[in-house]
C-alpha cells in the first residue's frame, strides 16, 4: 500500500502536498513508497504456539480442525503459516527482524535499542495453560502439526519440547 498512497495525512501542507503527489505517475510513486518501505526497521515476533481454542473444542478436534482447514474453507485457520506476516506475496522476506516469543524479553531488548525505546514490556497475564504443551500431544496429533506447519517449523527451527 505504501508503494501507491500518500501516507502522511493532515494539515493543510499535507493535504497540498497529498494532492501533488497524486498527480505524479504511478511508477514514480511506487518508487518513492518502496524506498519509504524500505527505509523503515521492520520486525515482528512469532510464537510457537495454538491460537486460543474454542471452549467447545478438545485439543484432538483442534488438530483435525487445523488439518483439513485451508485458506479457501469456510471454516479455515487464520493464516496458513507464522511465515506469511513476514513475506510478500512473492515469499520475500519483508521483516528486518524476527524475535521469537520464547525470547521475548531478550529479543524485544534488540528491537528496543534500535527504535530507541524503553526495553521493558508490560507483562498483561500470566500463561493460562497449567501444563507444558508437549503434554497436550499424541504422537499422532504432533505428527499431523509437524506436516501441517513444516514450513514453520523449518524457517524458525522449531523444536518439539522446546
Amino acid at each position: 500500500m505504501m508503494e501507491s498512497y500518500w501516507v502522511v495525512r493532515g494539515g493543510r501542507k499535507n493535504r497540498i502536498l497529498e494532492w501533488l503527489y497524486l498527480t505524479l505517475p504511478a511508477e514514480r510513486r511506487k518508487e518513492w513508497g518502496r524506498r519509504q518501505f524500505e527505509s523503515y526497521f521492520k520486525f515482528g515476533f512469532e510464537r510457537n504456539e495454538a491460537v486460543q481454542m474454542r471452549q467447545e473444542m478438545t485439543f484432538e478436534e483442534f488438530v483435525r480442525w487445523i488439518q483439513y482447514s485451508s485458506s479457501t474453507c469456510i471454516h479455515s485457520s487464520p493464516h496458513r503459516y507464522q511465515l506469511d506476516w513476514f513475506v510478500d506475496a512473492n515469499g520475500k522476506m519483508l521483516a528486518d527482524f524476527i524475535g521469537r516469543f520464547e525470547r521475548l524479553q531478550e529479543d524485544w531488548a534488540v528491537v528496543a535499542k534500535k527504535l530507541g525505546v524503553s526495553e521493558v514490556l508490560p507483562h498483561a497475564r500470566a500463561n493460562p495453560r497449567p501444563r507444558h504443551y508437549t503434554e497436550y500431544y499424541t504422537p499422532e496429533t504432533q505428527s499431523i502439526i509437524e506436516e501441517k506447519f513444516k514450513v514453520d517449523i523449518e524457517t524458525f527451527n522449531y523444536r518439539f519440547g522446546d
